[in-house]
C-alpha cells in the first residue's frame, strides 16, 4: 500500500523578495526505493522561506544535492535541485516526490554545494567578499565559502514513524542570518541555520514558476522549469487560464501547447499533485525569456533598467546573479502575469515609465544580447509578476481594505525614488497567513506581502495583494 507522507519545505530566514523552485515529479511520484512486497509512502518534498535584516539579500541559490533519511540510506531526493531562497519569502518550491518504505526513521541527512549570493550593500561601508569588493550601496554577487556541506538532523521529530495509508509533512527551517557568519561563509548548524518540524496541514503554494511545456495529454501538463527541473502539472477544476487573444481566444486549458513559455502558480496537495491554481502565457516555442528583479526604473530617450537576472528560459548565455541593462522598445507590449489580484486606483503596467525597484517581471530576451559579466539586450515584452515585501504595518483603513508599511529594505529606501513605504490594497480573496481577517492586522505588526507592485503616478507605490503573511 502506498501513503502519503512526509512535505519537506525549507524555510529560510532572510531579507526578503520572492520565488519560485522546482523539482521533478509524475502524477506526484517521481521514484520508488525500498523492498517489493513492503507496504510503502510517498514522500514529498517542498522548499519555503522567511525574512531577516542587516545587508538586503536579494538572491540567495544553492544547489541541494541530497536528502537521505536513515536507516537504510533512503534517499527522497532523486537529483540535485538549484533553489533560490531569497525569492520564498512566502511561497514554496516543489523539490520531488518519492515512494519509499513505511517504517521508522532516525534522522534526515541534507547535503549541499555550490551556493551563490547576491546583495546589496546597506551597511554604509564597504564590504569585502572573500577578496571581492563591494561598494556601499551596490550590487554585488558572490561565491561564499561553504564552511560544510552536510548537516544531519536525528533529534526533534525523529524518530519518525511512516505508515501506509498516513499523510504527514516535514519543514526544514534554514535561517539565512544564520547561514551567513561573520566572514559571509555559509554554515549549516542543527538547532540554529537549520532546524525541522512537522509541516502543517493544507497544501503548499508553489508559485511564479517560469515553465516550458514539454507536452500535453489529458489533464496533465508536463514541463521544465527555469531551473532544469522536470515537473507534472495537474489541471483542476478551479484552474484559471490568461491568454492573449491574439494567441488562443478560449483561455482555458485548450490553449497549452508543447513549446509555451508559461508563467505558472499551483497547489502541492497531501496526495502528492501539483494543481494549478492559476497559468499565464508568457511566450510561443523557442522564444527568450528571463526572470529578474528590478533594480532601477526605466528612464531617458531610450528607457533602460537595471534588473537583476534570476533564471530564464532559452536563453544559456545569461547567467543567474548578473545585472543586465535592458532597453525598452518602443513597440513594448506590456502585461500582468497574474491571473487574479485586487484592483489597484490607478494602478497600470503599460510603460517603461510604469517600472520601479522591487518589481518582479518576466522580459524577452532581443536579438542584439551582449553577453558578459555586464549583458545588455532589449526586450520588447514585459511581464509583472507578484513581489514578496517584507515591511512593518503603518496604518491600517478597514472601511478600504488597504493598509501601508514601512521599514522597508534597502532595495526600496536605498533607490533613486528612496521609497519609505508602500500601500498595500487587499480584497475578500486576499489570503491571510497568521490573521484570522483583516481586522487583526495591527500597527506595528511584522508582515510579508505577495501580490503585483504597481507604480501609482502621483501617489505611493501599491501592492495588489493576493497574501499577507504575519511574521514574528
Amino acid at each position: 500500500m502506498k501513503s502519503l507522507t512526509p512535505l519537506l519545505g525549507v524555510v529560510a530566514t532572510l531579507t526578503g523578495l520572492t520565488a519560485c523552485g522546482g523539482g521533478s515529479g509524475s502524477a506526484g511520484v517521481t521514484g520508488t526505493t525500498g523492498t517489493t512486497g513492503t507496504p510503502q509512502s510517498t514522500v514529498n518534498l517542498v522548499v519555503t522561506d522567511t525574512p531577516s535584516t542587516n545587508i538586503t539579500v536579494l538572491s540567495f541559490q544553492i544547489d541541494i544535492t541530497g536528502a537521505v533519511l536513515q536507516p537504510g540510506n533512503i534517499s527522497i531526493l532523486p537529483r540535485p535541485v538549484t533553489v533560490d531562497l531569497a525569492q520564498l519569502v512566502s511561497d514554496s518550491a516543489f523539490l520531488s516526490s518519492t515512494v519509499i518504505n513505511s517504517t521508522t526513521y532516525t534522522s534526515l541527512q541534507l547535503t549541499y554545494a555550490n551556493p551563490q549570493i547576491t546583495i546589496e550593500n546597506n551597511t554604509g561601508g564597504s564590504l569585502t567578499l572573500r577578496g571581492q569588493s563591494c561598494a556601499a550601496g551596490a550590487t554585488c554577487t558572490f561565491t561564499p565559502a561553504l564552511n560544510n556541506a552536510s548537516v544531519t538532523i536525528s533529534s526533534g521529530v525523529f524518530p519518525l514513524t511512516l505508515t501506509a495509508s498516513s499523510s504527514s509533512g516535514l519543514n526544514l527551517d534554514l535561517s539565512i542570518p544564520d547561514l551567513l557568519q561573520s566572514d559571509l561563509s555559509v554554515t549549516f548548524a542543527d538547532g540554529s541555520s537549520v532546524n525541522l518540524s512537522l509541516l502543517g496541514s493544507g497544501p503548499a503554494r508553489i508559485d511564479d514558476m517560469l515553465i516550458k511545456v514539454n507536452s500535453v495529454s489529458a489533464s496533465q501538463v508536463n514541463v521544465t522549469t527555469a531551473f532544469g527541473n522536470t515537473l507534472v502539472l495537474d489541471e483542476g477544476a478551479t484552474s484559471a487560464y490568461k491568454f492573449p487573444a491574439g494567441v488562443c481566444t478560449a483561455s482555458n486549458a485548450s490553449c497549452i501547447a508543447a513549446g509555451q513559455t508559461l508563467a505558472v502558480d499551483a497547489s502541492l496537495g497531501g496526495d502528492g499533485k501539483l494543481v494549478i491554481d492559476s497559468l499565464s502565457y508568457v511566450g510561443e516555442s523557442g522564444s527568450a525569456f528571463v526572470k529578474a528583479l528590478v533594480l532601477s526604473s526605466a528612464s531617458g530617450t531610450t528607457p533602460a533598467a537595471q534588473l537583476l537576472l534570476r533564471h530564464n528560459i532559452n536563453a544559456p548565455t545569461l547567467t543567474p546573479g548578473e545585472v543586465a541593462t535592458v532597453a525598452f522598445a518602443a513597440n513594448a507590449s506590456y502585461g500582468v502575469a497574474t491571473a487574479s489580484y485586487p484592483t489597484v486606483a490607478n494602478g497600470s503596467f503599460a510603460a517603461p515609465a510604469d517600472l520601479l525597484p522591487g518589481q518582479e517581471v518576466i522580459v524577452s530576451v532581443g536579438t542584439d544580447l551582449v553577453a558578459g559579466s555586464t549583458p545588455a539586450f532589449t526586450t520588447s515584452t514585459v511581464y509583472l509578476q507578484s513581489s514578496q515585501v517584507l515591511g512593518d504595518v503603518a496604518t491600517v483603513d478597514a472601511a478600504s481594505s488597504n493598509l501601508t508599511i514601512d521599514s522597508l529594505t534597502g532595495l526600496f529606501t536605498a533607490s533613486e525614488l528612496h521609497l519609505q513605504a508602500i500601500d498595500v490594497q487587499t480584497d475578500a480573496n486576499s489570503t491571510l497567513v497568521g490573521f484570522t481577517s483583516f481586522a487583526g492586522i495591527a500597527p506595528g505588526k511584522l508582515i510579508v506581502v505577495k501580490g503585483p507592485l504597481f507604480n501609482v503616478a502621483g501617489s505611493t507605490p501599491t501592492i495588489a495583494a493576493v497574501q499577507v503573511r504575519g511574521k514574528s
